[in-house]
């Protein structure tokens, strides 16, 4: 029976049957109704929920341990090789480090906590690190794609303005972008402390989980989704491939002319 709690906590997490209960439901923060969907679940048998099986579970454990040394080891690695080499010290190696930095940070507070929504059949990590596992999960990730639209903005200058690139985009300039963008994804990734949080159910015949989720009640969701999807989405796939394809068409026509 423990094992089918997780699926109710997986499915409120990915927002599957959150959406539907603020639709039709008047629910409360500290006692959400999920009634109809325990009773649900609970009529399945243990032996139906696949991740009680043992074997499942040393599959996933594994597969999960293999990223997390990938993650950790390969990008520390980045970081020490272009802290300690000098001659690895360059703009884009800076841009690189910072992007493996924010690869780091999922692999250390995201990837087992992760796992535990799999293996565990509530949230046990409190309400202070439900609210960090998900800021830190939107910076690394808001953090990435900011920092691959500036990396792929200062290959094309370097390429298609190279005496301009030389005049503006100075190492100091350069840092000070980075340092916006890391300031700019934890502001932007900031309000989780306030929209996310524990919230424990009561599934009946005396069995209780906590979970940790967004209270899309606290927001706009749809705004706020539609933001999401234009600002780190949209916005950087346009402003890649166009700089990606000018630089291409350069590369060709410098090609030909030699």
């Amino acid at each position: 029976m423990y094992g089918a709690k997780l699926f109710v906590a997986s499915d409120l997490k990915q927002n599957n049957v959150w959406p539907s209960i603020n639709k039709t439901e008047n629910v409360d923060a500290g006692a959400i109704n999920v009634s109809r969907v325990n009773q649900t679940i609970y009529s399945m048998s243990d032996d139906e929920y696949i991740f009680d099986r043992t074997d499942v579970r040393a599959i996933f454990i594994t597969l999960y341990t293999i990223v997390f040394c990938c993650c950790f080891f390969g990008n520390l690695l980045v970081i020490l090789v272009v802290t300690l080499s000098r001659r690895l010290r360059s703009i884009t190696n800076f841009f690189l480090a910072n992007l493996a930095v924010a690869d780091l940070c999922v692999g250390v507070f995201c990837v087992f906590q992760n796992l535990t929504i799999y293996l565990i059949p509530s949230w046990v990590f409190g309400d202070f690190l439900c609210k960090m596992y998900q800021f830190v999960h939107s910076l690394s990730y808001t953090a990435s794609i900011f920092i691959l639209v500036v990396i792929c903005t200062e290959r094309y200058f370097a390429i298609i303005h190279p005496i301009t690139c030389k005049q503006i985009l100075t190492s100091t300039r350069l840092r000070l972008v980075i340092l916006g963008v890391w300031i700019t994804s934890a502001v932007y990734s900031a309000p989780k402390f306030i929209w996310v949080e524990t919230i424990t159910n009561d599934l009946g015949e005396g069995h209780m989980e906590t979970i940790c989720i967004s209270h899309r009640r606290k927001y706009n969701s749809e705004l706020f989704d539609m933001v999401n999807f234009g600002l780190l989405y949209v916005t950087p796939l346009c402003v890649m491939t166009v700089s990606k394809n000018i630089i291409s068409v350069f590369g060709i026509i410098f090609a030909h002319a030699q």
